[in-house]
């Protein structure tokens, strides 16, 4: 019996509506340079001084629908808010150099509940890795670097981080002395997404004029008119009992309407409540 293969189908990738219109494509722009950053941190804070040999690897940036389940903390940096994460393992190693241990005990101490030295070096770690993404921010073409420096130091603060629909900042870490690696997490809102995507998009986008409110349509409609006196005989009598803010009726002809020095329509002139109105429009064929 012969039978058919199944026809093999490709898995395209599923666009994000929200991504739509925004250069999520140039993320890579603002990812190469964040590395370099991290490399000077690590060079200057850790590798110089505990002779470490701390390398960065990757460093990536995607919307995932779920943050992984660890550790998060919260730094707050006054234009916006975002959730760091670090592998034990890292941590383990940079205590490991600040105390000359020959090794990091990686299997014991993944098991063994964190301790309060941990705890405060994540929290150091995490306000100084917070202060380089930001600065890194304020330094994007286009980007309001205001904020960077009124912000101060970043806060941690008591708040869980969201955990669906986020963007996640994925910063690979390698150690070959300890023979480890892990990850650095960066959990952005959309405050934080909206400074770094103006700041990669082109020039011309990032100089494109905002979106004026919405006027009503007689602030929207300017028309020029041009008016002539107009002369109108009166009996003596009528003319004696006029009143201040008495109106009175004037016969108008039709009048001609034109965009620039086309002729658009034809309309009459009428008067309601002491106003010229423009009514009976015959389009010119």
């Amino acid at each position: 019996m012969n039978t058919t293969p199944p026809i093999a189908t490709h898995q395209h990738p599923v666009l994000d509506p929200c991504s739509l219109g925004r250069p999520v494509h140039l993320l890579g722009k603002f990812t190469a340079l964040f590395r370099d950053d991290l490399a000077e941190l690590l060079r200057t804070r850790l590798n110089r001084r505990y002779r470490a040999s701390f390398q960065v690897g990757k460093v990536q940036l995607a919307q995932t629908p779920a943050l992984p389940t660890q550790r998060w903390r919260v730094f707050d940096h006054g234009a916006g808010r975002v959730a760091f994460s670090m592998d034990r393992r890292l941590l383990l190693s940079i205590l490991a150099y600040r105390y000359g241990a020959a090794s990091v005990p990686e299997a014991e101490g993944e098991a063994q509940p964190e301790t309060a030295t941990e705890e405060r070096l994540c929290g150091m770690l995490g306000k100084q890795f917070v202060a380089t993404l930001a600065q890194r921010v304020a330094l994007l073409p286009g980007a309001d670097n205001s904020w960077s420096t009124e912000g101060g130091e970043p806060a941690e603060i008591s708040l869980t981080p969201p955990v669906e629909r986020t963007w996640l900042l994925r910063a690979e870490l390698v150690e070959p002395g300890h023979g480890i690696s892990g990850e650095l997490l960066f959990a952005l809102d959309e405050t934080w997404m909206s400074r770094i995507l103006r700041g990669v998009a082109p020039a011309a986008e990032r100089t494109r004029p905002g979106k004026l409110p919405r006027q009503p349509l007689a602030a929207r409609l300017p028309l020029v008119l041009i008016a002539r006196l107009l002369e109108k005989e009166l009996p003596l009598g009528t003319l004696l009992d006029a009143r201040v803010g008495d109106v009175i009726p004037m016969q108008l002809g039709p009048t001609e309407v034109l965009i620039g020095n086309a002729l658009l329509f034809r309309a009459a002139v009428a008067e309601h409540k002491g106003k010229l109105c423009l009514t009976s429009f015959e389009d010119v064929e």
